[in-house]
């Protein structure tokens, strides 16, 4: 009796010190992401400790997928030639120049101040294909005018066999950097994955295009272009299904869709014949070496 007593006693002392609010707790204010949330979300594999930007800042992965997919989306119907379209995406000029180049540049940036070697080399690499693609067809950069008869007609110098011939090296040496893009994707996620092999076939079909063109082979080379615009058209919507995947995770919506995680098929590094799967620890030895 005499403990019941005692312990109301200071559970009503407590009460009054406090002025009957309920005690003090911490609430977190940062959020550690695990290795498959990080590459989830900045398409990244997780090398060393998340920067304190990391936490401070918002992703901009979001922003680069979202310049990449709303520049080549409609690019690729106008590819296949859907409602009549064509010209060889010369009305998406202002499109290439200030959407896609600029916020795939902006989104390289951020990413690389964050530390994300990767989603930074591959957002710089699109963004410069972007603005190097809409100044080709921008007169004011006199790029395809010398080609033409005249040397002075753009769009006739667009068209001239000299210009497609050249122009089509610049798209064989993308799909081998997409090539590459596609190995080094294999340590993030599946669907990262497929659209840079997707983007290989386009880059591929818009060469032959561009040579058969070149020959005068308009069909054959009309047809390669049809086909390149049906694989951009995968690609894309395989962006905008990773983009939807990471801006439900940046909001905490309940719903996350798989994007098949890969992150622990090259997790494993050897030292000294000793396997290890732990991302950070095997770079710190690495840097040893």
């Amino acid at each position: 009796m005499d403990n019941e007593i005692m312990h109301a006693a200071s559970s009503k002392s407590s009460r009054g010190e406090t002025g009957g609010m309920p005690p003090l707790t911490q609430v977190p204010t940062s959020v550690t992401l695990s290795a498959e949330q990080f590459e989830k979300l900045y398409l990244s594999p997780m090398m060393h400790r998340q920067p304190a930007l990391a936490k401070n800042l918002g992703n901009p992965t979001p922003l680069g997928i979202g310049a990449f997919v709303l520049t080549a989306t409609p690019l690729s119907c106008c590819l296949m030639g859907w409602r009549g379209a064509g010209g060889g995406g010369a009305a998406f000029t202002g499109v290439l120049i200030l959407l896609g180049g600029l916020l795939l540049v902006l989104s390289s940036i951020l990413e690389f101040v964050l530390g994300n070697t990767f989603s930074s080399v591959v957002f710089g690499h699109l963004g410069g294909f972007c603005l190097a693609f809409g100044a080709s067809m921008t007169p004011a950069f006199n790029s395809a005018a010398p080609y033409s008869p005249t040397g002075t007609d753009t769009l006739a110098g667009l068209h001239s066999p000299g210009f497609v011939n050249t122009f089509a090296f610049f798209f064989l040496f993308m799909a081998l950097l997409m090539l590459i893009y596609t190995v080094c994707a294999t340590r993030t996620n599946l669907v990262f994955v497929l659209i840079f092999a997707s983007l290989i076939f386009v880059f591929s079909l818009l060469a032959a295009a561009y040579w058969k063109l070149g020959l005068e082979d308009a069909v054959t080379g009309n047809r390669l272009t049809v086909g390149a615009g049906a694989a951009l058209f995968v690609a894309t919507m395989l962006g905008f299904y990773l983009l939807t995947a990471q801006l439900l995770d940046s909001v905490g919506f309940p719903l996350s869709l798989p994007i098949g995680d890969l992150s622990r098929v090259w997790n494993r590094r050897n030292y000294n014949g000793q396997q290890i799967s732990d991302p950070e620890l095997a770079s710190a030895i690495n840097g040893k070496l």
